[in-house]
């Protein structure tokens, strides 16, 4: 579901949402209501091929929506050969704030979610957040999902019910697709990533790949096996899983190989791309000292250092007490001082924006400044 700047996507990125069950959700919602602070007063304009919903002051974002569907779609019928038989509705939102209000679905969407699709009815929602290119990725990612769940699931969850579909996509085939044809094929930030997973060793065969990681390996595997097998093979398999209705079939019948195999090559493929890169780069442990290890602090996170204007403390936020809390350590050794924001835990904190914390020193160092989401808006603590 991206986003030009993967950081956006740094524990979620763009989720979707397919099916969630009743108790799923009811454990999910506990103790994470979703308050709507604003009355919205829907309109809408529609294309050849979609829906475009907005509110009030929101039609310039409609147009340009409704301009960059169509472009992807056209897009996607070239290069996955199929069209869609069903229009879609694209829900727009002016902000991330706005988005979490919605009520088309029913889970709190955290900052890192940057979109979703839902199979019930196969609409589409996507907030604007100041950055056009990572809003038109995230329309085409996101309209990837609507497209795959028309084009093989005809489009909603009463028609998998009535029609007895049994087809299931791994989450890597997913989210791995939606950046492979939003972006067209790997680019410099996913080459990053995978560039630092193959050689510290973390890169699971495709079909254990899960989590965040689905995003990143499986836009490299498609990007793989465009380059190996032809762009046109992509599209191919698309239409030979939907004759077979079986995912491992249509990769066989594509490539000539099973998944086990293609896997296989994509892996020697990676090593052979990477590994030559260790001879000529140097270990940031070689020359530089580790003041945060999650390991051994607890938590998963230690994002964002900001170092002070004397160079003695920095300021960096860490999840190592279950919430996201901003911390003040020392520069020489890493030692605490202290926890400047307990984060999350009131409105004037509810979060803390770990993606874009804008965490800043004022010149005198006795003070800094974080972007926070306070209430129905953003603000900045001092």
């Amino acid at each position: 579901m991206k986003f030009q700047n993967k950081s956006f996507l740094l524990f979620f990125a763009i989720l979707s949402i397919l099916c969630i069950s009743p108790i799923q959700t009811a454990y999910s919602q506990f103790g994470k209501n979703k308050v709507q602070y604003k009355e919205f007063k829907w309109k809408y304009i529609q294309t050849k091929h979609f829906d475009i919903y907005f509110y009030q002051n929101g039609e310039y974002l409609a147009q340009y929506t409704a301009q960059v569907a169509e472009q992807s779609l056209d897009s996607m019928a070239k290069n996955l050969d199929g069209k869609i038989f069903n229009r879609i509705p694209i829900i727009v939102f002016q902000s991330h704030n706005d988005f979490q209000q919605n009520n088309v679905v029913d889970i709190f969407l955290p900052e890192g979610v940057g979109g979703v699709t839902e199979l019930f009815k196969n609409r589409i929602l996507v907030p604007f957040e100041g950055d056009y290119e990572k809003f038109r990725h995230v329309i085409h990612h996101e309209l990837l999902h609507g497209y795959m769940n028309d084009i093989f699931y005809g489009g909603s969850i009463q028609n998998i019910i009535s029609r007895n579909i049994t087809l299931i996509f791994p989450i890597w085939f997913n989210e791995g697709m939606a950046e492979y044809e939003s972006l067209g094929g790997m680019d410099k930030d996913n080459d990053m990533f995978m560039r630092d997973a193959v050689i510290n060793n973390y890169v699971p065969p495709i079909e254990y790949v899960g989590g965040y990681l689905s995003y990143r390996a499986g836009q490299s595997f498609f990007s793989f096996l465009a380059d190996y097998f032809g762009k046109d093979k992509i599209g191919q398999l698309f239409n030979n899983i939907q004759n077979s209705g079986d995912l491992y079939q249509g990769f066989r019948q594509t490539f000539g190989h099973p998944l086990e195999e293609l896997n296989e090559k994509w892996q020697k493929y990676l090593k052979q791309t990477y590994w030559p890169d260790v001879k000529y780069r140097t270990e940031v442990t070689d020359f530089a000292k580790r003041l945060t290890d999650h390991t051994k602090d607890g938590g998963f996170y230690n994002i964002s250092p900001e170092i002070s204007p004397n160079g003695e403390e920095f300021l960096f936020i860490s999840n190592r007490n279950d919430l996201f809390d901003v911390y003040l350590a020392r520069t020489s050794t890493g030692q605490i001082i202290r926890r400047v924001i307990e984060g999350q835990t009131t409105p004037d904190f509810e979060e803390l924006q770990v993606l874009t914390p804008g965490l800043s020193w004022a010149p005198d160092g006795r003070r800094a400044a974080i972007s926070v989401k306070a209430g129905s808006d953003d603000a900045i603590f001092i």
